[in-house]
């Protein structure tokens, strides 16, 4: 017999013609479960008709990066899209967003595929923001949920949400806390560095760095891989050094957005934000390693014959 009960606490549904009231007994799942928040909002909000940076529209589009129903339902359509052949028990992983003001809820069945579509999602959050020059803090874990739609209750979803506030990856000193990172408990971690799933972990390491206690979502770490370098028989030079600046102009504009949404008088704003300054500078420097890296494969082999300091022949080359 076909199943008729609905997923939802209360449902209207159609049985032998007649319109029945069902009630559905709620109950938590296990799941992986994310919170993350834009950082500054508050202050935003306060200054939007002022003298600050960001506009109300400017804000109310930074929440739609969070996440939206669009990623709902294009997840429900067709499925994961990062490593679409991972394991997975239900088709849409389960996968459940609720975005409300400057925060989002999101939340994903315990699976391989479950595990990299939430990771996946926040990183899209954190890059989505970055190019904005914006901030985000959040924290992903494993715990128990009710999550249908804007309804989300759960003792996994409150801890996700006051871990958030004490995030201290990649912290510079031990009073370093809140620091501007999603962070990734270790029950996420520990999954994936066991699921077995190949895909699954080499993507995980390219969206997440570790820090010496914990994991956390890295958007800087994948920047300078958007540039590879030929291995052609003939290096285009002019297309590796326009990459490689296309990059750098991409990494400045982000330090520049950050530093004009800073709010320059909040000493824990100017903190978070030289985070973020510390990870773009180093990638401003791989852009000139890249540089240097291309001169040096462009430079002439030296010849057969190369002489010494009298002018006499060193030898030739075998």
């Amino acid at each position: 017999m076909q199943d008729l009960t609905p997923s939802v606490p209360s449902a209207v549904y159609l049985a032998l013609g007649r319109v029945v009231m069902v009630a559905v007994t709620m109950k938590y799942e296990e799941k992986f479960i994310a919170f993350v928040d834009i950082l500054g909002f508050a202050s935003a909000v306060e200054n939007a008709e002022g003298e600050g940076s960001l506009s109300l529209a400017d804000l109310r589009d930074a929440t739609k990066l969070l996440g939206s129903d669009s990623d709902v339902e294009a997840i429900r359509t067709d499925g994961p899209t990062i490593c679409p052949c991972a394991l997975r028990y239900a088709r849409d992983v389960g996968f459940e967003l609720t975005q409300t003001s400057d925060c989002v809820i999101v939340s994903a069945e315990v699976s391989p595929s479950g595990a990299i579509t939430i990771v996946n999602q926040c990183y899209l959050a954190v890059f989505r923001l970055l190019e904005k020059g914006l901030m985000c803090r959040g924290h992903v874990r494993r715990g128990k949920i009710f999550h249908r739609g804007h309804e989300f209750i759960g003792p996994g979803y409150q801890d996700a949400y006051r871990r958030e506030g004490t995030v201290s990856a990649f912290k510079q000193d031990a009073e370093d806390r809140g620091t501007p990172f999603v962070e990734l408990d270790p029950s996420i971690r520990d999954y994936v560095a066991e699921c077995g799933d190949e895909c699954v972990v080499e993507m995980y390491e390219r969206m997440v760095r570790r820090d010496t206690e914990v994991d956390a979502i890295f958007p800087f770490k994948r920047l300078s891989s958007f540039i590879t370098i030929g291995a052609e028989a003939r290096l285009d030079v002019a297309k590796e050094k326009n990459s490689i600046n296309n990059l750098r102009r991409m990494i400045n504009k982000f330090r520049s957005g950050i530093t004009r949404h800073v709010d320059t008088s909040n000493e824990s704003a100017v903190r978070k934000f030289r985070h973020y300054e510390s990870a773009l500078v180093a990638q401003l420097n791989e852009c000139d390693r890249l540089d240097n890296m291309v001169d040096m494969l462009a430079a002439p082999y030296p010849s057969a014959g190369i002489s010494n300091e009298n002018g006499g022949p060193t030898g030739r080359c075998s």
